[in-house]
């Protein structure tokens, strides 16, 4: 090979080599980005399991607590209370009636 062809030779893996530099870059760049928007749906589901976690622990303490209503009667008397305060209620109405009666 002559120093012409070698010259040419060199000066095409120079730029082989600098468009593979390029495009390494560009990849390099959309990976970042990629992992930057995975990051925060990473971080946004994590959020939103710890809500839900709540969420479900609230309720398994307010179904614990009406659980334990119904076991030590709890319930029966709060079903006897409401019933005795909607009697209160129309008796209140009744002798309300009977007032604008007279």
């Amino acid at each position: 090979m002559e120093f012409v062809e070698l010259k040419q030779l060199v000066e095409s893996n120079a730029k082989s080599i600098e468009a593979l530099a390029n495009e390494s870059s560009q990849s390099l760049q959309r990976f970042e980005q990629r992992f930057t928007v995975l990051g925060n749906e990473i971080r946004d589901l994590k959020d939103t399991v710890f809500t839900l976690a709540q969420i479900a622990s609230d309720r398994e303490k307010r179904l614990t607590q009406l659980v334990g209503y119904s076991i030590t009667g709890e319930s029966d008397r709060l079903d006897l209370l409401q019933r005795l305060q909607k009697l209160e209620r129309r008796i209140n109405q009744l002798e309300e009636g009977d007032r604008s009666v007279d």
